[in-house]
């Protein structure tokens, strides 16, 4: 018989495993997602977030909602960030260089930093 998934604690984990990696504090996130920091801390022992605040709180953490409520979050979240680096370079390559001198200089300064790799 397959064991029983706590879909509460699920959520938990991975907000705050994903808070830590972008090292943001429970008090941040609360602010960025416009919800109070109790209601952060209740997700992170395993209380089930409103909708609007499972929203609110992926927002926050740029990542889609679902994600959140993955249980395979570590491959989910590794297809989602490969996505937008390759939408990324695609728009890099797409656009014409500036000109500079007569020469074309190729800058990668417009391609966001990673927040952690």
């Amino acid at each position: 018989m397959k064991e029983s998934i706590n879909l509460g604690l699920v959520i938990g984990q991975n907000v705050r495993r994903l808070r830590q990696e972008k090292h943001i504090t429970q008090e941040r996130l609360a602010e960025k997602s416009e919800v109070s920091v109790n209601t952060i801390r209740n997700i992170e022992k395993g209380r089930w977030p409103s909708a609007y605040t499972l929203q609110a709180v992926a927002s926050a953490l740029k990542v889609d909602a679902k994600f959140l409520l993955s249980c395979e979050s570590d491959e989910m979240y590794l297809k989602e960030e490969l996505q937008s680096r390759l939408e990324q370079a695609f728009e890099f390559l797409v656009k014409k260089p500036p000109e500079t001198d007569g020469k074309t200089a190729y800058s990668l300064g417009h391609l966001t930093r990673p927040e952690k790799f």
